[in-house]
């Protein structure tokens, strides 16, 4: 067995039944995850994580009543990390019911707004809450959009001093604090919204 094969399955969600590696790999931990013609697969839905000590596949099971994402669904996700062409998000709420644990998701800059951006880091900002939608639940990190009027931000402050704004124009905000203009790709009812997730 070889320590290279734990790569990035750690931390990846699975079903019942998904595959998660051989057991040429590692070996199935109680509960989690069992051994099926020499496949380790996971017993419940949940998170993997590879134990590189005792080689072992095990799946922390998402909590009873958990609801998961699925392909058209609308979700609520806080920004972690901003690149030029993607968003790191983590997904808190699916159609406005919390999710325990969050799943990690992305968006790419084709699928982060209505309107053309050349640089994502202009319009999403670490911090900022957004809501979107699932186009691929089946990928991890799961792959979201925000294409239509009521998605983008929903919930920001002021990525220079950290207070609140307000928004002056389309995909505009402004300071109230310190007075500085920023760039968001908003949703038609930032400011407005009546669920305001908790984090």
């Amino acid at each position: 067995m070889s320590k290279d094969t734990t790569g990035d399955d750690s931390d990846r969600i699975v079903f019942p039944s998904e595959k998660i590696g051989v057991e040429e790999q590692f070996l199935p931990a109680t509960g989690g995850s069992y051994l099926e013609n020499h496949e380790i697969r996971a017993a419940v839905p949940g998170k993997v994580f590879i134990d590189t000590k005792h080689y072992r596949a095990k799946v922390f099971a998402f909590n009873k009543g958990s609801v998961y994402p699925s392909r058209h669904d609308t979700v609520i996700a806080h920004v972690i990390r901003v690149t030029r062409s993607t968003v790191r998000l983590s997904i808190g709420y699916v159609n406005k019911k919390s999710m325990n644990p969050t799943v990690s998701a992305i968006m790419h800059i084709s699928d982060a707004s209505t309107d053309y951006i050349e640089d994502l880091d202009d319009y999403y900002a670490a911090g900022d809450v957004i809501r979107a939608k699932v186009i691929d639940a089946k990928t991890y990190p799961i792959q979201l959009e925000a294409k239509s009027n009521n998605h983008g931000v929903i919930a920001t402050t002021c990525k220079f001093c950290g207070e609140k704004v307000e928004k002056i124009r389309k995909n505009q905000l402004k300071c109230l604090e310190c007075g500085r203009e920023q760039s968001r790709a908003t949703s038609i009812d930032f400011g407005s919204t009546n669920f305001i997730p908790e984090y």
